[in-house]
């Protein structure tokens, strides 16, 4: 359905003149009126016709408004069809509670103001049609999403396979060069996937924000409200994969890295809880470095509650910064500045350090983890020229290490020293 379709009004009165002057009043709306003199014509056109918005006289004979209202709402299709009482009489308010708890949404006295009847069944009417707009985006999204999923299992299945394959022939220092491709690929899917995604989102969120400007009742705009807060989540979820593939923008400035780590100590101290100590060794002297700040800060952050997580009885939580050199064998070219974010932990095996950053893998429990941290940790430091690698021992605890390019405005004296990065646990 598009937003200029029309959809069906059923007006149900036992008397035609009135059926008339609803007519009147209603035809400039351009929407489709069906009449019905009687509560059982009115169901026949319910159950024959989709329809948006009832108008139902209160008082009818053989069955009144408020028993044709309760027939309607039994039924599955039209839980919740937008239901309008017309009275001629007096409502006290033991009525009008009477009506609400048959599914009305809204009263008119009789005479009838025809500019609020039409406003009210205007609003109805746009409501019923975004909300199937929406249903069937909805489908197409689950469709794309199931589509691209299966995409990326299948890739990832047959990139698994072949890294099995390679590594049963070679040396262990060959699963990093692979391990980096396999990342990549993962990061061209699942930015496509991302990509789709947000595109959805901003269809979904602009006929939400329609809804939200246009007159209604609070249980509706609190619905819509909902809806809306839904978008927001999907969104952060569509920003999170595409900083692991690397399309997100990044507003690149020049970072004192300790200055900023400095300033995020009381931010991360509310983040681990006070069961965990935290321990900073801050480079005098450190190379400044070209990065978002604001990725970057999300990153320390991931990082944090990752190792928090990994320290249920407390512990150690240390932060170190260090310069660098990397040897072209290391897949880094020049001068970068390490941060370098560690616990005393459970740790990883090999086989879970080998998969921790690629997207949705995790090993916490359903409802704890989206499993997207570690991936956009590692998109972000890529993005930014760098890379990031893991070094773990199950029992003794987790070390994760982002290298960050040095900015090449300013260099200073300091003592630099090289890392070789190890092969088994890179990424």
């Amino acid at each position: 359905m598009n937003a200029k379709e029309p959809v069906n009004i059923l007006l149900v009165d036992d008397q035609p003149a009135k059926l008339l002057s609803y007519e009147a009043i209603l035809r400039d709306l351009g929407e489709n009126l069906i009449t019905a003199g009687s509560a059982r014509e009115a169901l026949e056109h319910l159950l024959k016709t989709n329809i948006a918005v009832i108008l139902i006289d209160v008082r009818m004979p053989e069955v009144d408004g408020f028993e044709l209202a309760a027939m309607i709402r039994d039924h599955p299709r039209f839980e919740t069809t937008a239901i309008i009482f017309v009275s001629a009489i007096a409502l006290t308010d033991i009525d009008r509670l009477r009506g609400y708890e048959h599914g009305a949404v809204d009263y008119l006295p009789v005479p009838v103001v025809p500019e609020l009847l039409r406003a009210k069944v205007r609003i109805f009417a746009d409501l019923y049609r975004k909300t199937k707009q929406l249903q069937l985006l909805n489908v197409e999204l689950e469709q794309r999403v199931e589509q691209r999923t299966a995409e990326l299992a299948q890739a990832n299945a047959e990139l698994e396979r072949r890294v099995e394959e390679r590594t049963r022939e070679r040396e262990l220092a060959i699963a990093q060069v692979h391990e980096m491709q396999k990342l990549e690929s993962l990061g061209q899917l699942t930015g496509g996937v991302a990509h789709d995604f947000n595109n959805l989102l901003t269809v979904l969120q602009g006929c939400l924000e329609i809804l939200s400007g246009k007159q209604q009742n609070d249980q509706l705009q609190q619905r819509v409200d909902m809806a809306l807060r839904t978008v927001e989540r999907g969104e952060k979820l569509t920003s999170q994969l595409l900083a692991f593939a690397r399309r997100q923008p990044l507003h690149i400035a020049t970072v004192d890295l300790n200055d900023r780590l400095r300033r995020m100590t009381e931010l991360l101290t509310r983040t681990v809880g006070s069961g965990i100590a935290i321990r900073t060794e801050l480079t005098p002297d450190l190379w400044p470095v070209a990065a978002d700040v604001t990725q970057l800060e999300l990153a320390v952050i991931n990082l944090a509650i990752n190792a928090r997580d990994a320290m249920p009885d407390g512990g150690v939580l240390r932060i170190r910064t260090f310069n660098t050199t990397h040897p072209e064998e290391s897949g880094l070219v020049g001068d970068f500045a390490g941060l370098e974010i560690s616990d005393n932990g459970t740790g990883m095996s090999p086989e879970v350090i080998g998969r921790a950053f690629e997207p949705f893998f995790t090993t916490k429990g359903p409802g704890k983890g989206t499993g997207l941290g570690l991936s956009m940790v590692y998109g972000f430091a890529r993005q930014s020229g760098g890379s990031a690698l893991i070094r773990s021992e199950i029992g003794r605890g987790t070390v994760v290490i982002l290298f960050l390019p040095r900015h090449r405005e300013a260099r200073s004296s300091a003592e630099e020293r090289t890392i070789n990065l190890p092969v088994a646990s890179s990424a």
